[in-house]
């Protein structure tokens, strides 16, 4: 293996965050749908507490400085 073989394999690219799915979640919980399937199941509504943390985390990690990011092995 060459020396550029191994700089492509050691050399991560960066993984970008995406929110996507979680604003999808938060609109779907705010759906009738669901809301009728929770109040059916539980016998109340989903405020999708969760959900707006899950986003809010999002948001908060993606609008950050790659310097302040600490990146988990």
């Amino acid at each position: 293996m060459s020396t550029a073989d191994e700089a492509k394999t050691t050399d991560s690219p960066r993984r970008r965050l995406n929110c996507v799915p979680c604003f999808d979640a938060l609109w779907f919980c705010y759906s009738p749908v669901h809301q009728l399937q929770q109040y059916y199941r539980l016998g109340v509504l989903d405020n999708c507490s969760a959900k707006w943390s899950k986003l809010y985390d999002c948001l908060s990690l993606k609008t950050k400085n790659s310097s302040e990011l600490q990146v988990c092995p």
